[in-house]
This record gives C-alpha cells, sequence and structure tokens, in this order.
C-alpha cells in the first residue's frame, strides 16, 4: 500500500509536468512557424545544457546517499544533506562564471539579446534549486511534496503560455513566458522548507564516506551530462548548425512525444525505483528487485509503445498540426527506442547502487566520441533521417554496454523467454487495432483500436504468463471481495497464472 501511494503522488508530479510541458510544447509550436519553432527549441536547448551543468550528477546521488543514509544511518543524514548543498552552490558559481564569461567577452554568436541571456540563466539557476530540493524530497520518500509544488507551479506555466500565445506569439515573448515558469517552479519548493530534513554539515559523520560520494558525484556528472548531448542535444546541435531549423524541432517534438508517452505509466515505476534499489542493496536483496522492475517497465512501455507507433500521424497532426506530419517517423523510431532504453533500467540501476558509476562515465565518454563523429559526418547528408538512426543506434550500444558491465556484479538481464512472452502478447494485441484502422479514420480509429489492444493485451499476458507471481499474490488476496463477474475473471486469471 505505501508503495502505491508513492507512487500516486510520483504519478501527480510526472504526469502534471510531463504533459502540461507538452501542452506548452505544443501550445508554441501551433503559433510560430515550423522554423521559428526550431530556433525556440535551440534557446531551450541552451537552457537544458545550463541546467545540466549545474545539477548533472549532483541530484542523482542527492536521491541515492540521503535514501541509503536514511536507512542504515540516519545520525549522518543532516552532514550528508549539508555536504550536498555546498557541492550545489560550488557548481552553481562554476557555471556562472563561464556563463558570464562568455557573454562579456562575446565568445559565442547569438542572435538573442544579451540582457535575455543573462534572464535565462538566473532562471535557469532557479529551476536548478528547485531540481536540487525535489532530490532530496525523493531520497527520504516524500512524494506528497513534490506533487503539491507541481500543483503550484504548472497551472502558472500553462496560463502564462496560452496568455502570451493569445497576446504576444513571438520567440522572446515564450522565452520571457519560459523563464518566469522556472522562477515560480524555483519558489514552489520554498513553501515547503520545514519539511526538508536539518542541514549540519559535520566532518566526521562523512570523512569516510566523502571520497565515496565525491566519486559518484563526479562519474554522474559525466553520465548525465554526456548522456544529454549524446541521445538529444548533440543530434539537435548538428541540425541547427547544418541548416535543419525544421527538422530540429520536428526531432524535439518526436524526443518530447515520446518520453511524454514512456512517462504515461513506466515512468511512474521509476520515479520511485532508486530509492527502492538503494534500499534492497543495503539488505542485500537487489537482484529480485531490479528483475521484478525490468518485468514491469518493459510490460508497461509495451502498453503504450504500441498504440503511438500505430497512431503517430494522428497523434501528431491532433497536438501540432499537420505541418509537423515530416515528426511521425521519428516518433514511431523513438517509440521503439524508448522500449530499449527501458530495457537498460535493469543494469543502470544495479551499477548504481553498485557505486559503478565510474564505469558507466567511461561508457559515456566513449559513445559521447562516437556519436559526435557518426553525427559530423552522417547528419549533414541525411539530416532529420540521420540524427534518428544515430539515435537508435547509440541506445543499442549503450544496452549491451550497461548489461556487461553490469552481469559483473551480479545483474542478469530479463529473461528472453519472458521478453519474448510480453512482445508476442504485444504484437498480436496490435492485429485487432490495425484491422479497425482499416475500416475507420483519425482520432475515433485511434481511441477505439488503443481500448482494443490494450483489452486484447492484458488478457494476453495472462494466457501467456506475462504477469509475475507479485500479480498473482495481489489477485489471490483480492478475489474474495470482489463482485461475481469480477471474481469468475480473476479466478480465471489465476488459474492462467498459477
Amino acid at each position: 500500500m505505501k508503495t502505491s501511494l508513492q507512487a500516486a503522488m510520483a504519478a501527480i508530479n510526472l504526469y502534471s509536468e510531463y504533459f502540461l510541458g507538452l501542452i506548452v510544447s505544443m501550445t508554441i509550436a501551433r503559433h510560430l512557424s515550423t522554423e521559428d519553432y526550431g530556433i525556440y527549441s535551440s534557446i531551450i536547448w541552451l537552457a537544458a545544457l545550463m541546467t545540466l551543468a549545474i545539477n548533472a550528477g549532483v541530484s542523482l546521488n542527492v536521491t541515492k546517499f540521503i535514501a541509503e543514509f536514511k536507512h542504515k544511518n540516519s545520525d549522518a543524514l543532516p552532514a550528508v544533506i549539508a555536504y550536498f548543498w555546498r557541492i550545489q552552490y560550488s557548481r552553481l558559481l562554476i557555471v556562472a562564471l563561464i556563463v558570464f564569461t562568455i557573454l562579456f567577452f562575446d565568445l559565442a554568436d547569438s542572435n538573442i539579446e544579451k540582457w535575455l541571456l543573462i534572464l535565462l540563466f538566473f532562471s535557469v539557476a532557479i529551476k536548478a534549486d528547485y531540481m536540487f530540493r525535489v532530490s532530496i524530497f525523493k531520497g527520504i520518500k516524500r512524494f506528497d511534496i513534490i506533487a503539491k509544488t507541481s500543483l503550484i507551479a504548472n497551472p502558472f506555466n500553462i496560463v502564462a503560455v496560452l496568455l502570451c500565445a493569445f497576446i504576444s506569439p513571438k520567440v522572446e515573448s515564450f522565452i520571457i513566458v519560459y523563464c518566469s515558469a522556472c522562477i515560480v517552479y524555483g519558489m514552489s519548493t520554498r513553501f515547503f522548507n520545514k519539511q526538508l530534513p536539518l542541514q549540519k554539515y559535520n566532518n566526521e559523520h562523512i570523512a569516510e564516506h566523502k571520497q565515496r560520494m565525491m566519486f559518484q558525484v563526479i562519474s554522474a556528472t559525466i553520465i548525465v551530462l554526456l548522456g544529454a548531448l549524446i541521445f538529444r542535444q548533440s543530434q539537435v546541435f548538428v541540425l541547427e548548425e547544418n541548416n535543419f531549423l525544421s527538422e530540429a524541432g520536428f526531432f524535439n517534438i518526436a524526443f518530447l512525444l515520446s518520453t511524454a508517452a514512456i512517462t504515461l505509466v513506466p515512468g511512474i515505476y521509476q520515479e520511485i525505483l532508486l530509492p527502492k534499489i538503494t534500499e534492497a542493496v543495503q539488505d542485500g536483496n537487489v537482484k529480485s528487485q531490479v528483475a521484478q522492475a525490468e518485468r514491469y517497465l518493459l510490460t508497461l512501455s509495451l502498453l503504450v509503445v504500441v498504440p503511438v507507433v500505430l497512431y503517430a500521424n494522428v497523434i501528431i497532426e491532433l497536438l501540432f498540426g499537420s505541418r509537423y506530419l515530416p515528426a511521425v517517423f521519428p516518433l514511431q523510431m523513438m517509440m521503439i527506442f524508448k522500449t530499449i532504453i527501458t530495457l537498460n533500467q535493469g543494469a543502470n540501476l544495479t551499477l548504481i547502487s553498485n557505486d559503478k558509476q565510474v564505469s558507466m562515465a567511461m561508457v559515456h565518454v566513449a559513445l559521447f566520441i562516437f556519436a559526435c563523429a557518426i553525427s559530423f559526418f552522417i547528419v549533414p547528408q541525411w539530416g532529420l533521417d540521420g540524427s534518428v538512426a544515430i539515435f537508435g543506434l547509440l541506445v543499442v550500444i549503450m544496452l549491451f554496454s550497461y548489461k556487461s558491465l553490469a552481469t559483473r556484479v551480479g545483474y542478469q538481464m530479463i529473461s528472453f523467454m519472458i521478453a519474448s512472452r510480453l512482445v508476442s502478447a504485444a504484437a498480436i494485441s496490435a492485429i485487432p487495432a490495425i484491422i479497425i484502422d482499416q475500416y475507420l479514420d483519425g482520432i475515433l480509429s485511434a481511441i477505439i483500436g488503443s481500448i482494443v489492444f490494450a483489452l486484447s493485451y492484458i488478457n494476453l499476458l495472462f494466457i501467456f504468463k506475462g504477469f509475475d507471481q507479485s500479480v498473482l499474490y495481489i489477485l489471490k488476496k483480492i478475489v474474495s471481495t470482489t463482485p461475481k463477474p469480477i471474481k469468475a475473471y480473476l479466478s480465471w486469471g489465476i488459474k492462467c497464472l498459477s
């Protein structure tokens, strides 16, 4: 029940942030030309890069180490939190010096006014503070507070964008709205300052852990920063540098929609997973937790991947308009690649929980060098299609690299037999949806086809034994309390899984 409640609170944060963010992007895209939207995307890319430079590696380890010390040594927790606050402030100062040096000496060409870039940095700094505080709340499993901050900030964001679209639909205006939203996000967490754990620096409490924590932060910084450059930012940059501005916008739309779709269900589970796996490491129960997590993530991913791939054209046209239909194929491919990334979560969490982030960082350095070399060679020739192909290739390489590393610390990837059952159930369930699409068009076909797919998929998971023993246990617990028709159905499901 506790895990379900945490998942529900995480759902509020994820759904409100991602899907209101989707509405924001959709509104902006509809009120700008495809080229202007590409320019806007590049500016937001710059903001994301600054945020990553401040938070990369810090936020992840805040959650990990707070969860760890809260579980095994709560007396040291205030010192750990104070230590990470120092790292956060140091990182912010370094990024500020770099940004203002670039601006002062005109080291970068930009069509944006300097005052707007300065405003963008200050706003990003406040958003980074928000992300850091959220990471603390995740570590202590206060997902209710995270949900409340989203309910404060997200409504402001969408209202501000809608007003801007009505009054002044220009690139500069939307950037100012973005900055305002960052400030509101930052202020929203400050309403709950009293709920933050006590911070009090004590060198004695963290002396034996300081080197370990610093190594993990540095490694995670490389992983997160290079990961963002490898799997999104570098592709967008190369497209822009070769005057594929509209294509950069299409790539961003496909990335945004695929991320939102994967977040629809499996993202909630991922949100609460790192603290759970960290505690499992302390209890010596990591193998069973990771195996169960991977199975759940693949099951849930397939539930959303198939409908999005089948109805990508309907989704793009409905949300962004027919001008953005070139984003259909990238969206379909990215949904498949995101499913592969989901398969990587078990190895990823195993490595993080076993303090193997240095090895992960080395993989990312190699991937980054490879991504830059191949991007500058392929993207100018093939544009958007080249970017999508490179994205997929890098995902596959990272999957097998992480699997190889994690195997050394006892990780076992989901078995081919289980994975094939899940994929087969999804593939067979797609057939009636495809048939429906032959007779119906547009949104009606997408809605009915998706419902038919979901119902067929859930039933086939019983028949193919796609659910694990924890589902069987839950069904046995609740079957006696359900109405007669539901009881008969659940009894059938129990019989299939037994």
